[in-house]
């Protein structure tokens, strides 16, 4: 996979100048507002921003844990850094970005090691995970700043989703006996195709830019793949965090229905055991 998609011959510079990041992506830079230095990708991170405020409101509603707050907090946060980032192309903001895709799929990875745990109990066990899921982002995001390679973290990163899906089927066969296997099908197969569109914008981006000088303005919009990966990989998240929190709840014996807010589901969740 290419790092660095190089930005176009004599491309404009806007009210955020050049562009600092080290990484440039394939929507051309200003062409739809001199505020904003990629228009498309930076407008589709409200697919991240939306669905998490949704997931906090849940989690305050609810009373979830404490775990499933910092879940959707970590999407929140993901989705206002990568707005931030593909709005100005300035390196602190890049940095905003990504080193919250670490932490945030740490503390969802944490949420499903921890899903057979007694509620509110703290084991050895449980401090270990943490340990862990705390060092590893953390060592991962001061080399990456040291190396500044970005292949490095999209390795680091990619270990991480690996490690989700693993652990989310083996949770779903454990504690649904795959009861939700849909939704856990559901979400991977929703981000794999946000991390498919992604690769073909990098990989054929001379060709996607030569086509959108000769498509009109909806069909150029179309083609901006980097900012479907923001929608699919936003969406895949967010029901990732409703396939946890429906196991927990399927743990704990709490009844709970799936319903829409917006068009976004969410889980109403009963306060009566079953």
């Amino acid at each position: 996979m290419p790092p660095y998609i190089a930005p176009e011959e004599n491309a404009l510079i806007g009210i955020w100048g050049k562009p600092t990041s080290t990484l440039d992506w394939c929507e051309e830079n200003y062409v739809t507002t001199y505020y904003v230095a990629e228009f498309w990708n930076t407008i589709s991170n409200l697919a991240m921003i939306l669905p998490a405020l949704v997931g906090v409101w849940c989690c305050f509603k609810f009373e979830l844990e404490m775990r499933y707050l910092l879940s959707y907090l970590g999407l929140l946060l993901v989705g206002i850094g990568s707005l931030l980032f593909h709005g100005t192309l300035r390196y602190g903001m890049q940095l905003l970005d990504e080193l919250p895709m670490l932490f945030g799929s740490s503390v969802l990875l944490f949420t499903l090691y921890e899903m057979g745990q007694v509620q509110g109990a703290k084991t050895v066990r449980t401090y270990i995970t943490a340990t862990i899921l705390v060092t590893y982002p953390t060592v991962a995001s001061l080399v990456y700043i040291f190396i500044n390679d970005p292949t490095f973290h999209e390795v680091a990163y990619g270990l991480m989703v690996l490690a989700i899906t693993v652990q989310s089927m083996y949770c779903v066969k454990k504690y649904s006996s795959w009861k939700y296997l849909y939704l856990g099908l559901t979400s991977f197969a929703i981000y794999i195709l946000g991390f498919v569109l992604w690769n073909i914008d990098n990989r054929l981006c001379p060709h996607i830019r030569e086509y959108r000088k000769q498509a009109s303005s909806p069909l150029g919009a179309i083609t901006q793949l980097h900012a479907w990966w923001h929608l699919f990989a936003g969406f895949g998240t967010y029901l990732q965090g409703i396939l946890s929190s429906r196991l927990r709840m399927e743990y704990l014996k709490y009844p709970c229905t799936l319903k829409f807010m917006f068009g976004l589901p969410y889980l109403e969740i009963d306060s009566k055991k079953t």
